[in-house]
């Protein structure tokens, strides 16, 4: 039995050529891809434009308009963050979709992506193309998601892939250099062979030159020996319906074997998640800077111009009028004073000509600054223009600021509408990566309150139960990831040209002239993130708010009748009162008759009993 009925993946030979031939095929585009960078970072003068320049004592100025220009692109982009939202496929799984939803945002905050979808925008951008990685690693003995950014230099693709988010590609990958203990540290533990380091060394042992990392001759490397660098190709190709993972370098495998990830329907699939800005005719891929180096040039060139002739002047004059060594000295600095020759101009004089005169270039400088401001002002129009930036300068009307707006979006939509496919693509990944990988019981958390956080278990074990159609024992679980069937989609983005953002305007104005409009109208109309989130607040706020209104009513309403109860007891007391007053005026009555009485006896036996003398004795 042969190697392919064996390993239905490709031959190692088959596979190395396949990095080989699109290293070599895509040469050139990564040199001008290399040359955009350039001109991003502000290097845009190559070496024989400022040798020129230095000959010509022109200044050398770069008025990097490019770079402004990529920014505030990028920034767009992290003004119009969205979240990852999961929907339901069916009836009664609205729970599943929530927990969905809140596992993949608390996956997307966790690795940082819109960290990485920036940079990797900035490289779509510049260089044409980047992407991440959307993988897997083994933290703490469980599974986590991870996203790693890769860098537009180490990418390698199928040279004859036409689409721009790569889904034709038969193969794509990565390639790095690496020390030969970096190497054996990283892959070690997967090489299949005997001895990784041996096979290193015998990669390093097939070249005699050293290598850059960013050849300009095209040439194709696997090793360095002057720094004693390997490179490493981590490479996924298609064949037959099926996804293959293999990890090599020039001297043999390391790893081969089918992908580990699966996509929504069970099958295997790349991690490596690309996108492209533009491809033109020939195949080549770029972005925005390719469009605007011609006028970059053209702006750096006229600004040394106008530049250098601000600071010379050009003069003319009969042979032996002046000395041209003083002349020059004299005319470079700003109270120059040169002396003519009288003789020659006497002679001059004789034949009505001037023995020297100072040229005016002022005209020229004129035409060249007007030239200059015309250069600036179409790059300026590319792009996200003054209007969209909120760097507009005099009186305009908002009819007319929204209409330069939705000019400048019409003309991102192409490229932001790329970043959007490319992002959706991303967030699936991740939950096809949450569904693949999270198999034991965890805890997501739903909220950053670091006071009060919240969390919610997924795949929790809540017991057994026996399935009736087959009478197996089988476990209760709740909020099972691998069972939910949801679909994944981009929240909308705020957008700035829309009729949402008139209407809410005037919502504005309306409020602002004192008719009542409700809070939940002005945001639903507004282009907030988070909108349900906001509107449930204010709902809580809202009874929060009826609910203590009705407790201070309820309490008024007791204190009434306490007070109503108080009075009612004053007045029984009261009456008490006055009714033991007068029991007690009774008996005070009584008891003064009783001790007259009691008295008048008294007197009346001692006299009897001749104790007290007679009446009028």
């Amino acid at each position: 039995m042969d190697d392919m009925t064996m390993n239905p993946g490709l031959p190692f030979e088959t596979i190395r050529r396949m990095v080989e031939n699109a290293s070599d095929l895509t040469q050139a585009d990564r040199d001008l891809s290399e040359r955009d960078r350039r001109y991003y970072s502000g290097h845009q003068l190559d070496s024989a434009t400022l040798a020129e320049y230095k000959r010509r004592k022109v200044p050398p100025i770069v008025n990097n308009r490019i770079q402004r220009k990529v920014d505030a692109m990028v920034g767009l982009e992290q003004n119009g963050r969205t979240d990852p939202r999961a929907y339901p496929r069916s009836p009664g799984d609205e729970q599943a979709a929530d927990v969905a939803t809140k596992s993949l945002v608390f996956v997307d905050d966790l690795t940082r992506f819109d960290t990485h979808r920036s940079r990797a925008f900035e490289n779509l951008l510049v260089e044409g193309y980047g992407g991440v990685e959307i993988g897997v690693e083994q933290k703490r003995g469980r599974f986590e998601v991870v996203v790693n950014r890769l860098r537009w230099e180490e990418i390698f693709y199928d040279p004859y892939s036409r689409e721009k988010d790569f889904s034709d590609a038969a193969y794509l990958g990565v390639q790095k250099w690496m020390s030969i203990d970096q190497a054996v540290e990283l892959y070690g533990g997967v090489y299949e062979g005997d001895d990784l380091e041996d096979l290193l060394q015998d990669t390093l042992a097939t070249v005699d030159s050293s290598y850059d990392d960013r050849p300009q001759n095209g040439d194709f490397e696997w090793a360095d020996k002057k720094q004693k660098r390997v490179r490493v190709a981590q490479m996924y190709y298609r064949r037959g319906g099926v996804w293959y993972l293999s990890i090599f370098t020039g001297g043999g495998e390391i790893y081969a074997s089918e992908s580990p990830y699966l996509d929504e329907d069970g099958k295997t699939t790349c991690p490596l998640i690309l996108m492209t800005a533009y491809i033109d005719a020939d195949n080549q891929r770029f972005g925005v800077v390719r469009s605007l180096i011609s006028m970059q040039d053209e702006i750096n060139a006229r600004r040394s111009r106008v530049l250098q002739m601000a600071f010379q002047r050009q003069t003319m004059g009969l042979r032996g009028a002046v000395s041209v060594a003083d002349l020059k000295r004299q005319m470079a600095t700003p109270d120059g004073h040169v002396e003519i020759d009288p003789e020659v101009a006497e002679a001059a004089a004789v034949t009505g000509q001037r023995a020297f005169e100072i040229i005016p270039t002022n005209d020229q400088a004129a035409s060249q600054f007007a030239l200059l401001e015309e250069s600036k002002s179409e790059i300026d129009k590319l792009g996200p223009n003054a209007s969209l930036l909120g760097q507009l300068t005099g009186q305009q009307s908002g009819r007319a600021i929204m209409a330069q707006q939705q000019a400048g979006m019409a003309e991102l939509a192409p490229i932001y509408d790329s970043l959007r496919d490319w992002t959706l693509r991303c967030y699936r990944a991740m939950w096809n990566r949450i569904k693949q990988f999270w198999t034991d019981q965890r805890y997501v958390r739903v909220t950053e309150d670091t006071e009060a956080p919240q969390f919610i278990a997924v795949n929790e074990m809540q017991g057994w139960q026996v399935n009736p159609q087959t009478g197996q024992v089988e476990p209760v679980v709740n909020n099972n990831l691998a069972e939910m069937d949801v679909d994944i989609i981009i929240d909308a983005a705020p957008d700035m040209v829309t009729l949402r953002q008139e209407q809410f305007e005037q919502l504005t104005q309306m409020a602002q002239a004192g008719v009542p409009i409700p809070p939940e109208v002005m945001i639903k109309a507004s282009s907030l993130r988070d909108k349900p989130k906001l509107i449930e607040m204010l709902r809580g706020q809202a009874q929060a708010a009826q609910q203590a209104q009705q407790a201070s009513q309820q309490a008024e309403m007791q204190r009434q009748q306490i007070e109503g109860q108080n009075e009612t007891l004053d007045a029984q007391s009261q009456a008490q009162l006055r009714q033991a007053q007068t029991v007690e005026t009774m008996a005070k009555a009584r008891q003064t008759q009783f001790e007259t009485q009691q008295s008048a006896t008294s007197t009346a036996i001692a006299r009897a009993l001749g104790m007290m003398p007679a009446a009028g004795a």
